[in-house]
């Protein structure tokens, strides 16, 4: 075409494509929800009779997260050329997360994959709805702080400073809150870019601070010596790890490498130190129990049913049924939680604004008193 028009490459350079801004993915994992979505609907259709390369094409078309939808089309093309599903979606390991990729590995090797597309489903499901359920928890106490710490700022910054001149200016015994109130205001309205300096440098040296190994083993080692975090910690631990072996054991995938994975997803650096002893200990034929006991670190009701699973032959079983009933005790320590913060934080908020209005009411009242008499 070009030299019929008389034209002639001088030079090749390949274009450079520029994608839309909202696929850009910064190494972002696809949320549970997401997965769970997807499983659920790939369960269906593979339990209808159609082929995976149609499913994959279906699922592409319909994923409403942008970034999924594009690994979903690159799977697709990679299955249709004869790769297999678990390696296709194993080359995007950093978005999927290792147990779904095994699963989906131990449901090609089985011939089940429509079953096995269907417990990772109700796995995501849960684990979504589980993460909401803390987040929710957690969100109306800090948003109640930090309304509380902005009141208080700008009752001390703003409100307080007009009550000084006329407090100073009389000859009378100021209280002491008035005179802590009068100290605090003071420092802030003079101090207040520096003290915000300070806290946003606090907050990046903590966060730098935990985000290494060591760093980030001592964090988790502290929150369990917390009483309340603690147990919310440990049920948690107990709940995806039972939730998770059990799963993996079910599918067939062998103990060793469903420790590998168990030990990824269990959210607790000091847990995960542990596993990885009870693995070695499990390798060398000591069984599963007994390392958990000597660990000291689940639930003792936990031990035992593995216990009586490993007795039976039953463990995965055992597994997922005490995952039902430690995810119930996470969800109902989750409600008693927030039972407790809501009324704590709404107190908090409103001893901040008694204390800033009792400190300037009381030298007014006494004031008014020297002026009547």
């Amino acid at each position: 075409m070009l030299r019929q028009n008389g034209y002639f490459p001088v030079k090749i350079e390949k274009a450079i494509q520029f994608k839309d801004i909202r696929d850009l993915s910064f190494g972002a994992k696809i949320s549970s929800k997401d997965i769970s979505v997807f499983c659920r609907q790939f369960a269906a259709m593979s339990k209808a009779g159609i082929p995976i390369v149609r499913c994959l094409d279906i699922l592409s078309g319909q994923v409403s997260n942008r970034i999924f939808a594009r690994l979903l089309t690159e799977v697709h093309s990679e299955v249709y050329t004869g790769t297999s599903l678990s390696r296709a979606f194993k080359k995007r390991s950093t978005y999927f997360p290792l147990l779904f990729t095994s699963m989906i590995e131990a449901g090609e090797t089985s011939g089940t994959l429509d079953i096995i597309m269907d417990s990772l489903a109700r796995h995501y499901e849960k684990d979504h709805r589980l993460k909401q359920k803390i987040k929710n928890s957690m969100t109306y106490p800090a948003l109640v702080l930090l309304v509380a710490l902005g009141v208080m700022y700008f009752l001390l910054a703003t409100v307080v400073p007009t009550f000084v001149s006329v407090l100073t200016r009389s000859e009378m015994q100021l209280p002491f809150p008035t005179k802590l109130l009068l100290s605090l205001s003071g420092f802030l309205s003079g101090n207040g870019i520096f003290i915000l300096l300070f806290l946003f440098l606090a907050v990046s040296i903590i966060c730098t601070v935990i985000s290494r190994e060591d760093g980030h083993r001592k964090w988790h080692s502290f929150l369990l010596k917390l009483p309340v975090v603690k147990r919310l910690i440990v049920l948690t631990a107990a709940t995806r790890f039972a939730a998770i072996l059990g799963i993996l054991l079910r599918a067939g995938i062998p103990l060793m490498s469903s420790f590998d994975i168990v030990n990824m997803v269990v959210g607790n650096e000091v847990f995960r130190e542990g596993l990885r002893q009870v693995k070695e200990m499990a390798r060398m034929g000591s069984g599963i129990s007994a390392p958990l006991e000597q660990l000291d670190l689940f639930p003792a009701m936990l031990i035992q049913m593995i216990k009586v699973g490993e007795e039976s032959g039953a463990i995965d079983e055992m597994l997922l049924k005490a995952a039902e009933f430690y995810e119930a005790e996470v969800e109902d320590s989750l409600t008693r939680l927030t039972t407790l913060l809501e009324p704590a934080a709404i107190i908090l908020l409103g001893g901040i604004v008694a204390f800033v209005v009792l400190s300037i009411a009381m030298p007014m009242f006494e004031m008014m008193n020297i002026v009547g008499s």
